[in-house]
Protein backbone atom coordinates (compact mmCIF):
# COMPACT_ATOMS: atom_id res chain seq x y z
CA UNK A 1 0.00 0.00 0.00
CA UNK A 2 1.21 3.50 -0.89
CA UNK A 3 0.77 6.05 1.92
CA UNK A 4 0.37 9.82 1.50
CA UNK A 5 -0.14 12.70 3.90
CA UNK A 6 -3.01 15.05 3.11
CA UNK A 7 -0.36 17.76 2.64
CA UNK A 8 1.34 15.80 -0.16
CA UNK A 9 0.86 16.60 -3.84
CA UNK A 10 -1.33 15.88 -5.79
CA UNK A 11 -3.80 15.87 -2.88
CA UNK A 12 -5.49 19.24 -2.33
CA UNK A 13 -6.84 20.79 0.87
CA UNK A 14 -9.64 23.34 0.45
CA UNK A 15 -11.40 25.70 2.84
CA UNK A 16 -8.58 26.21 5.34
CA UNK A 17 -6.97 29.50 4.42
CA UNK A 18 -4.03 29.05 6.78
CA UNK A 19 -3.09 25.80 5.02
CA UNK A 20 -1.96 27.72 1.98
CA UNK A 21 0.41 29.81 4.11
CA UNK A 22 2.18 27.24 6.25
CA UNK A 23 0.46 23.87 5.90
CA UNK A 24 -1.51 24.23 9.13
CA UNK A 25 -4.92 22.55 9.09
CA UNK A 26 -6.74 25.42 10.80
CA UNK A 27 -9.11 27.98 9.37
CA UNK A 28 -7.93 31.27 10.90
CA UNK A 29 -4.47 32.88 10.78
CA UNK A 30 -2.69 33.63 14.04
CA UNK A 31 -2.91 37.40 13.62
CA UNK A 32 -6.71 37.25 13.68
CA UNK A 33 -6.84 34.96 16.69
CA UNK A 34 -4.56 37.40 18.52
CA UNK A 35 -7.16 40.12 17.96
CA UNK A 36 -9.98 37.81 19.03
CA UNK A 37 -8.81 35.56 21.89
CA UNK A 38 -12.30 34.06 22.05
CA UNK A 39 -11.68 32.57 18.61
CA UNK A 40 -8.44 30.77 19.48
CA UNK A 41 -10.06 27.39 20.04
CA UNK A 42 -12.59 27.82 17.23
CA UNK A 43 -10.05 29.26 14.79
CA UNK A 44 -7.69 26.34 15.25
CA UNK A 45 -10.36 23.89 14.15
CA UNK A 46 -10.57 22.42 10.66
CA UNK A 47 -14.24 23.34 10.24
CA UNK A 48 -15.18 23.63 6.56
CA UNK A 49 -11.97 22.00 5.39
CA UNK A 50 -12.03 19.39 2.62
CA UNK A 51 -9.35 16.93 1.48
CA UNK A 52 -9.74 16.12 -2.22
CA UNK A 53 -8.08 13.87 -4.78
CA UNK A 54 -8.83 11.32 -7.50
CA UNK A 55 -7.88 7.66 -7.32
CA UNK A 56 -8.65 4.31 -8.90
CA UNK A 57 -7.79 2.26 -5.83
CA UNK A 58 -10.05 -0.58 -4.71
CA UNK A 59 -9.06 -0.21 -1.07
CA UNK A 60 -8.86 3.27 0.42
CA UNK A 61 -7.19 3.47 3.83
CA UNK A 62 -7.62 6.65 5.87
CA UNK A 63 -6.00 7.46 9.20
CA UNK A 64 -7.12 10.55 11.11
CA UNK A 65 -4.75 12.10 13.67
CA UNK A 66 -6.30 14.69 15.97
CA UNK A 67 -4.76 17.24 18.33
CA UNK A 68 -7.98 17.50 20.33
CA UNK A 69 -10.87 15.19 21.21
CA UNK A 70 -14.05 17.00 22.25
CA UNK A 71 -17.25 15.34 23.40
CA UNK A 72 -20.24 17.31 22.13
CA UNK A 73 -23.56 16.68 23.87
CA UNK A 74 -25.51 17.79 20.80
CA UNK A 75 -23.61 16.17 17.90
CA UNK A 76 -22.64 12.52 17.36
CA UNK A 77 -18.90 11.83 17.50
CA UNK A 78 -19.05 11.13 13.75
CA UNK A 79 -20.04 14.76 13.14
CA UNK A 80 -17.99 16.55 15.76
CA UNK A 81 -14.73 14.60 15.44
CA UNK A 82 -14.84 12.63 12.19
CA UNK A 83 -14.09 12.75 8.49
CA UNK A 84 -17.17 12.38 6.27
CA UNK A 85 -16.23 10.82 2.92
CA UNK A 86 -17.83 10.96 -0.53
CA UNK A 87 -16.77 9.29 -3.79
CA UNK A 88 -17.58 10.25 -7.37
CA UNK A 89 -18.81 13.39 -9.07
CA UNK A 90 -19.31 16.01 -6.35
CA UNK A 91 -22.82 16.95 -7.40
CA UNK A 92 -23.91 13.30 -7.29
CA UNK A 93 -21.28 11.92 -4.93
CA UNK A 94 -21.90 8.69 -3.05
CA UNK A 95 -21.47 8.80 0.73
CA UNK A 96 -19.07 5.94 1.46
CA UNK A 97 -18.26 6.24 5.15
CA UNK A 98 -16.74 8.06 8.11
CA UNK A 99 -13.48 7.97 10.02
CA UNK A 100 -13.90 9.03 13.63
CA UNK A 101 -12.49 8.31 17.09
CA UNK A 102 -14.62 6.05 19.22
CA UNK A 103 -12.79 6.47 22.52
CA UNK A 104 -13.34 2.79 23.32
CA UNK A 105 -11.24 1.16 26.01
CA UNK A 106 -7.78 0.34 24.73
CA UNK A 107 -8.09 2.73 21.78
CA UNK A 108 -6.15 5.96 21.44
CA UNK A 109 -8.95 8.43 20.58
CA UNK A 110 -6.53 10.81 18.84
CA UNK A 111 -5.54 8.31 16.16
CA UNK A 112 -8.10 6.27 14.25
CA UNK A 113 -8.17 4.57 10.86
CA UNK A 114 -10.39 2.57 8.56
CA UNK A 115 -10.35 0.93 5.13
CA UNK A 116 -13.13 1.59 2.63
CA UNK A 117 -13.97 -0.48 -0.46
CA UNK A 118 -14.18 1.19 -3.88
CA UNK A 119 -14.87 -0.13 -7.38
CA UNK A 120 -11.44 0.65 -8.84
CA UNK A 121 -12.56 3.29 -11.34
CA UNK A 122 -10.82 6.67 -11.34
CA UNK A 123 -13.04 8.97 -9.29
CA UNK A 124 -13.02 11.97 -6.99
CA UNK A 125 -12.76 11.52 -3.24
CA UNK A 126 -13.97 14.42 -1.09
CA UNK A 127 -13.48 14.28 2.67
CA UNK A 128 -15.25 16.84 4.87
CA UNK A 129 -13.08 17.49 7.94
CA UNK A 130 -14.26 17.48 11.59
CA UNK A 131 -16.32 20.36 12.94
CA UNK A 132 -15.02 20.47 16.50
CA UNK A 133 -11.42 19.32 16.30
CA UNK A 134 -7.92 20.49 15.61
CA UNK A 135 -6.47 18.10 13.06
CA UNK A 136 -2.80 17.14 13.20
CA UNK A 137 -2.75 15.15 9.96
CA UNK A 138 -4.67 12.78 7.71
CA UNK A 139 -2.91 9.82 6.07
CA UNK A 140 -4.26 8.25 2.89
CA UNK A 141 -3.37 4.76 1.68
CA UNK A 142 -4.08 3.33 -1.79
CA UNK A 143 -3.29 0.03 -3.50
CA UNK A 144 0.27 -0.34 -4.82
CA UNK A 145 -0.97 -0.78 -8.39
CA UNK A 146 -3.33 2.23 -8.26
CA UNK A 147 -2.88 5.91 -9.04
CA UNK A 148 -3.66 9.20 -7.32
CA UNK A 149 -4.32 12.47 -9.16
CA UNK A 150 -5.33 16.06 -8.50
CA UNK A 151 -9.07 16.41 -7.81
CA UNK A 152 -11.55 17.80 -10.29
CA UNK A 153 -11.44 21.58 -9.83
CA UNK A 154 -14.24 23.39 -8.07
CA UNK A 155 -16.23 25.60 -10.40
CA UNK A 156 -15.27 28.84 -8.62
CA UNK A 157 -11.71 30.13 -8.54
CA UNK A 158 -12.41 32.26 -5.44
CA UNK A 159 -14.24 30.63 -2.50
CA UNK A 160 -17.67 31.54 -1.21
CA UNK A 161 -17.22 32.83 2.35
CA UNK A 162 -19.82 32.13 5.04
CA UNK A 163 -19.73 34.14 8.27
CA UNK A 164 -22.03 33.47 11.17
CA UNK A 165 -23.03 31.42 14.16
CA UNK A 166 -22.81 27.80 15.33
CA UNK A 167 -25.48 26.95 12.75
CA UNK A 168 -23.18 28.25 10.02
CA UNK A 169 -20.37 26.27 11.61
CA UNK A 170 -22.34 23.06 11.15
CA UNK A 171 -24.18 22.66 14.44
CA UNK A 172 -25.85 20.33 14.79
CA UNK A 173 -25.60 18.17 11.70
CA UNK A 174 -24.99 14.50 12.44
CA UNK A 175 -22.02 14.48 10.07
CA UNK A 176 -20.02 17.30 8.53
CA UNK A 177 -21.22 16.57 4.99
CA UNK A 178 -24.73 17.45 6.18
CA UNK A 179 -23.96 21.00 7.31
CA UNK A 180 -25.96 23.42 5.17
CA UNK A 181 -22.74 24.85 3.77
CA UNK A 182 -21.58 21.34 2.79
CA UNK A 183 -24.87 20.55 1.03
CA UNK A 184 -24.47 23.72 -1.01
CA UNK A 185 -20.84 22.91 -1.77
CA UNK A 186 -21.78 19.48 -3.16
CA UNK A 187 -24.83 20.63 -5.09
CA UNK A 188 -22.92 23.46 -6.80
CA UNK A 189 -19.40 21.95 -6.90
CA UNK A 190 -18.51 25.05 -4.89
CA UNK A 191 -15.36 25.86 -2.91
CA UNK A 192 -16.04 27.71 0.33
CA UNK A 193 -14.58 28.88 3.64
CA UNK A 194 -16.61 28.45 6.83
CA UNK A 195 -16.25 31.33 9.27
CA UNK A 196 -19.10 30.19 11.49
CA UNK A 197 -18.03 30.68 15.12
CA UNK A 198 -20.20 29.20 17.82
CA UNK A 199 -21.37 32.02 20.11
CA UNK A 200 -18.46 34.20 19.02
CA UNK A 201 -19.27 35.87 15.68
CA UNK A 202 -20.93 39.14 16.66
CA UNK A 203 -20.35 41.40 13.69
CA UNK A 204 -17.12 42.93 14.99
CA UNK A 205 -15.68 45.73 12.81
CA UNK A 206 -12.23 44.11 12.86
CA UNK A 207 -13.68 40.86 11.52
CA UNK A 208 -15.52 42.71 8.78
CA UNK A 209 -12.25 44.42 7.83
CA UNK A 210 -10.41 41.09 7.77
CA UNK A 211 -13.04 39.39 5.58
CA UNK A 212 -13.32 42.38 3.26
CA UNK A 213 -9.71 41.88 2.19
CA UNK A 214 -10.07 38.19 1.31
CA UNK A 215 -10.64 36.92 -2.24
CA UNK A 216 -14.20 35.61 -2.51
CA UNK A 217 -16.81 35.01 -5.18
CA UNK A 218 -19.87 35.43 -2.89
CA UNK A 219 -20.25 36.52 0.74
CA UNK A 220 -23.02 35.04 2.93
CA UNK A 221 -23.60 36.21 6.50
CA UNK A 222 -26.09 35.23 9.19
CA UNK A 223 -24.64 36.01 12.60
CA UNK A 224 -27.88 37.23 14.20
CA UNK A 225 -27.97 34.05 16.33
CA UNK A 226 -24.91 35.41 18.14
CA UNK A 227 -26.10 38.98 18.56
CA UNK A 228 -26.98 39.19 22.28
CA UNK A 229 -29.98 41.38 21.56
CA UNK A 230 -31.73 43.23 18.75
CA UNK A 231 -29.97 46.50 19.56
CA UNK A 232 -26.55 44.88 19.16
CA UNK A 233 -27.65 43.53 15.78
CA UNK A 234 -28.91 46.99 14.76
CA UNK A 235 -25.62 48.57 15.80
CA UNK A 236 -23.45 46.14 13.85
CA UNK A 237 -25.30 44.64 10.89
CA UNK A 238 -25.31 47.52 8.40
CA UNK A 239 -21.79 48.71 9.31
CA UNK A 240 -20.56 45.15 8.69
CA UNK A 241 -22.20 45.16 5.27
CA UNK A 242 -20.77 48.56 4.37
CA UNK A 243 -17.24 47.48 5.29
CA UNK A 244 -17.48 44.46 2.99
CA UNK A 245 -19.11 46.46 0.21
CA UNK A 246 -16.58 49.30 0.32
CA UNK A 247 -13.71 46.94 -0.52
CA UNK A 248 -15.81 44.75 -2.86
CA UNK A 249 -18.15 46.95 -4.91
CA UNK A 250 -19.28 44.15 -7.26
CA UNK A 251 -19.37 41.23 -4.81
CA UNK A 252 -22.69 39.38 -4.40
CA UNK A 253 -23.67 39.61 -0.71
CA UNK A 254 -26.43 37.44 0.74
CA UNK A 255 -27.95 38.21 4.17
CA UNK A 256 -29.80 35.58 6.18
CA UNK A 257 -31.77 35.64 9.40
CA UNK A 258 -31.76 32.77 11.87
CA UNK A 259 -33.75 29.64 10.99
CA UNK A 260 -35.64 28.99 14.25
CA UNK A 261 -38.19 31.73 13.55
CA UNK A 262 -41.10 29.92 15.17
CA UNK A 263 -39.40 29.49 18.53
CA UNK A 264 -39.66 33.22 19.35
CA UNK A 265 -41.69 34.95 16.66
CA UNK A 266 -41.63 38.40 18.26
CA UNK A 267 -37.84 38.48 18.65
CA UNK A 268 -37.35 36.88 15.22
CA UNK A 269 -39.48 39.56 13.55
CA UNK A 270 -37.42 42.31 15.18
CA UNK A 271 -34.18 40.75 13.97
CA UNK A 272 -35.56 40.24 10.48
CA UNK A 273 -36.52 43.91 10.44
CA UNK A 274 -32.94 44.93 11.24
CA UNK A 275 -31.46 42.71 8.53
CA UNK A 276 -34.07 43.68 5.98
CA UNK A 277 -33.38 47.33 6.73
CA UNK A 278 -29.71 46.81 5.80
CA UNK A 279 -30.84 45.14 2.58
CA UNK A 280 -33.42 47.78 1.64
CA UNK A 281 -31.03 50.65 2.34
CA UNK A 282 -28.50 49.04 0.02
CA UNK A 283 -31.07 48.53 -2.73
CA UNK A 284 -32.34 52.10 -2.34
CA UNK A 285 -28.75 53.30 -2.72
CA UNK A 286 -28.48 51.52 -6.06
CA UNK A 287 -26.86 48.26 -4.96
CA UNK A 288 -27.81 45.59 -7.50
CA UNK A 289 -25.87 42.70 -5.99
CA UNK A 290 -27.35 42.31 -2.52
CA UNK A 291 -29.86 39.63 -1.47
CA UNK A 292 -31.99 38.86 1.59
CA UNK A 293 -33.35 35.50 2.79
CA UNK A 294 -35.70 35.37 5.76
CA UNK A 295 -35.17 32.49 8.16
CA UNK A 296 -38.95 32.34 8.44
CA UNK A 297 -38.98 30.44 5.12
CA UNK A 298 -36.48 27.72 6.00
CA UNK A 299 -38.72 25.23 7.78
CA UNK A 300 -42.12 26.14 6.32
CA UNK A 301 -42.51 22.83 4.47
CA UNK A 302 -41.91 20.71 7.59
CA UNK A 303 -42.81 20.35 11.24
CA UNK A 304 -40.68 23.28 12.43
CA UNK A 305 -39.99 21.65 15.78
CA UNK A 306 -38.61 18.55 14.06
CA UNK A 307 -35.93 20.65 12.36
CA UNK A 308 -33.78 21.52 15.38
CA UNK A 309 -32.30 19.54 18.24
CA UNK A 310 -32.90 22.19 20.90
CA UNK A 311 -35.15 24.90 19.38
CA UNK A 312 -31.95 26.65 18.25
CA UNK A 313 -29.56 24.49 16.22
CA UNK A 314 -30.76 22.78 13.03
CA UNK A 315 -30.42 19.01 12.87
CA UNK A 316 -29.78 17.14 9.60
CA UNK A 317 -33.31 17.81 8.38
CA UNK A 318 -33.02 21.48 9.32
CA UNK A 319 -29.66 21.85 7.58
CA UNK A 320 -31.04 20.20 4.45
CA UNK A 321 -34.09 22.50 4.36
CA UNK A 322 -31.89 25.55 4.96
CA UNK A 323 -29.64 24.52 2.08
CA UNK A 324 -32.64 23.99 -0.22
CA UNK A 325 -33.96 27.47 0.49
CA UNK A 326 -30.58 29.22 0.27
CA UNK A 327 -29.86 27.35 -2.97
CA UNK A 328 -32.72 29.20 -4.69
CA UNK A 329 -30.87 32.50 -4.22
CA UNK A 330 -27.27 31.33 -4.20
CA UNK A 331 -27.32 29.07 -7.27
CA UNK A 332 -28.06 31.73 -9.94
CA UNK A 333 -25.77 34.23 -8.20
CA UNK A 334 -22.99 31.65 -8.00
CA UNK A 335 -23.33 30.60 -11.64
CA UNK A 336 -23.25 34.20 -12.80
CA UNK A 337 -20.10 34.79 -10.74
CA UNK A 338 -18.45 31.65 -12.15
CA UNK A 339 -19.29 32.75 -15.70
CA UNK A 340 -17.68 36.14 -14.99
CA UNK A 341 -14.58 34.47 -13.52
CA UNK A 342 -14.27 32.23 -16.58
CA UNK A 343 -14.55 35.16 -19.01
CA UNK A 344 -11.91 37.12 -17.10
CA UNK A 345 -9.53 34.13 -17.15
CA UNK A 346 -9.96 33.38 -20.89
Amino acid sequence: MKIYECKDSPIKVFGLMNFYKNGSLRRLPEEIMEKFPQLCQLGNRSTGGRICFRTNTKKLYIKLVLKTFIRDHAIPQIGSSGLNIFAGDRKKGLFIGNVFPTGNKGTDPLVTGTTLELDGTMQDITMFMPKNEEVENVFIGIDDDSDIEEPTPYENKKPVIFYGSSSTEGGCAGRTGNAYTAFLSRWLNMDYINFGFSGSAKGEPEMAEFISNLPMSVFVYDYDYNAPDVQHLANTHEPFFKTIREKNPDLPIIMLSRPNYACNVEDSEKRISVIKNTYENAVNNGDKNVYFISGKTFFEEADVFACTIDRIHPNDLGCYLMAKEIYKTLAPVFRKTVDTENRENN
